[in-house]
């Protein structure tokens, strides 16, 4: 009981010592953690999107038949083990609910992310206001969509989580086991879990993803010590050296299991030709932008409030890229500490070189911003720990007019954000709608014609039954990623089976007259129009006969 008064007493204090924009900073951290719980504590099925989607289907299936590795199973680009799966797993093995185990992974990352960050400006001298900014600012949903930077780090199937925490995380270990100016900010105790932790997520995405992680997260911390070294910018410290040379052994014992266990096909990457390289320039720095939900708001009225809110994050964008632009130009000067702040800034600079000078639009004439995610959040933590760099050598009340700015433009932007999440949020009702109406009828399978995200949405949402989506014009079944290679035989499917095909069109705009007389129409479940039969007659013996 002592020991829980004491406790709040010291929490108390801390408050009460901290300045009003700190506790603004801390009650905007709060609200948006509350958010981030009620993102994903709501119901996940109306949250479904085509990639999502493959991945709750991946974690049923693992936990289902007890192997991580699946016979006869096509995968991704990855084996996706360092996505939300990397929780959800046990998490569904306990619950029994994929869509909860989901929402409790991604909670548990944000949680590792923000111990992680928290320690990083903690040994940094950052004042307690701006860490509290500085993860307010990551964790918020700067732009939502499938393959977007909320559902791709910290909600649904949270592809880049992993991905993007292991350079924070080595960055935290570099700076523990640095035995200079940190030896005293971390335990024994501390130091062993960050490098367990660091070492574990290193191996999962490796053992996932290949060498992409190491290439792009690793690779440029790295080169950003190496070249500290080679400047003078810092002595050798050979207290950090087993953390590089664990980071090799576990590296190349992940990258080993991926070659053994990989299923799918990893697109290749070639130089960008001479011809399309500034265009290619172009599309990066604007990739930036994407990544924190700028772009695609041409039509917004000037001087509306969804026109101020782009405008924020604009500026913020802008302020990023001069804040980067100026820690290298600091550090080449041989500035103070600067070679601590490098790594917070070299992710991003990387990712953005290998995507100028390699074309990975793969036939489109864009480029995948995704592939910055990775470098954004430690990015983030790095733009906190220059602001207060910038608040260090400026008194109080000189601060207290910049921060009250700040603090009005995050809360905005940041408000912003998470109302455009929840415009966009709940818009996959009519998933459950339809898993609802099938549940109705006497089947064990259903084809839907020429929709493939919705056979795959419902799929996951719906495990009672056999979903496909039936391709009219090749009278084949049309699957991408994640699947059993049996699932593309009609034999694989049951004999009481239902065809969905939109509203108003004839069942022999899709399958021959011969079979759309053996099917009865049943009804209709929003723009789908239902027929049903107790014979599969895409089976090859009921062709035969």
């Amino acid at each position: 009981m002592n020991y829980l008064k004491n406790y709040f007493k010291t929490i108390y204090q801390r408050i009460k010592s901290m300045c009003l924009w700190e506790i603004a900073a801390m009650i905007l951290f709060t609200v948006n953690l509350s958010s981030i719980f009620y993102f994903n504590l709501s119901d996940l099925r109306l949250s479904l999107d085509p990639d999502f989607a493959t991945v709750v289907y991946h974690l049923r299936e693992i936990v289902n038949k007890g192997s991580l590795i699946l016979p006869n199973w096509v995968a991704t680009t990855s084996m996706e083990f360092d996505s939300t799966l990397i929780f959800a797993v046990p998490f569904f093995a306990i619950t029994g609910n994929e869509f909860l185990s989901v929402g409790l992974s991604d909670l548990l990352i944000v949680f590792i992310y923000i111990y992680a960050i928290w320690n990083i400006l903690m040994a940094l001298h950052v004042r307690i206001g701006v860490r509290f900014l500085s993860l307010a600012v990551i964790i918020t949903p700067y732009n939502y969509d499938w393959l977007d930077y909320f559902k791709m780090l910290f909600f649904a199937h949270a592809n880049y989580s992993i991905k993007a925490l292991v350079p924070i995380m080595l960055v935290l270990c570099l700076i523990a086991f640095d035995d200079g100016e940190f030896a005293d900010c971390f335990s024994k105790r501390k130091r062993i879990i960050f490098l367990f932790t660091y070492l574990s997520l290193l191996f999962v995405t490796c053992a996932s993803t290949g060498i992409y992680t190491i290439v792009c997260g690793v690779t440029p911390i790295f080169f950003a010590s190496l070249f500290s070294l080679w400047k003078k910018r810092y002595p050798f410290k050979e207290s950090v050296v087993p953390v590089w040379a664990m980071t090799g052994i576990f590296a190349s014992i992940g990258v080993f299991t991926y070659n053994l266990i990989y299923t799918g096909h990893s697109p290749d990457t070639s130089p960008v030709k001479i011809s399309e390289f500034w265009d290619n320039l172009k599309y990066v720095f604007a990739g930036v932008f994407q990544a924190f939900g700028i772009m695609g708001h041409e039509t917004v009225p000037v001087f509306s409030k969804m026109w101020f809110f782009i405008l924020l994050k604009t500026l913020f964008v802008l302020l990023i890229f001069i804040v980067t632009a100026l820690v290298i130009y600091k550090w080449m000067r041989g500035a103070a500490n600067y070679n601590y702040y490098l790594p917070f800034f070299s992710v991003i600079l990387f990712n953005m070189l290998i995507l100028i000078v390699g074309d990975m639009r793969a036939g489109n004439n864009f480029i995948p911003y995704r592939y910055l995610f990775v470098g954004i959040p430690i990015l983030l933590t790095g733009m906190g720990i220059m602001l207060n760099r910038y608040i260090a050598t400026h008194r109080n009340k000189q601060i207290m007019p910049v921060m009250t700015i700040i603090m009005l433009a995050s809360a905005y932007m940041l408000v912003g954000n998470f109302k455009v999440t929840n415009d966009n949020l709940m818009d996959k009702d009519y998933i459950v709608d339809m898993t609802d109406y099938f549940d109705t009828l006497d089947v064990d399978t259903v084809f839907i014609a020429d929709d493939k995200d919705t056979a795959l949405m419902c799929k996951a949402v719906d495990d009672s039954k056999k979903y496909a989506c039936y391709n009219s014009e090749s009278e084949s079944i049309t699957l991408e990623i994640n699947y059993y290679r049996d699932e593309k035989n009609f034999n694989y499917y049951g004999d009481k089976n239902v065809i969905a095909i939109p509203n108003f069109n004839k069942l022999t705009d899709y399958v021959s007259e011969d079979i759309a007389n053996e099917y009865e129409y049943v009804g209709e479940t929003r723009w789908l129009a239902c027929y049903k039969s107790d014979t599969n007659y895409f089976k090859q013996e009921n062709k035969n006969s």
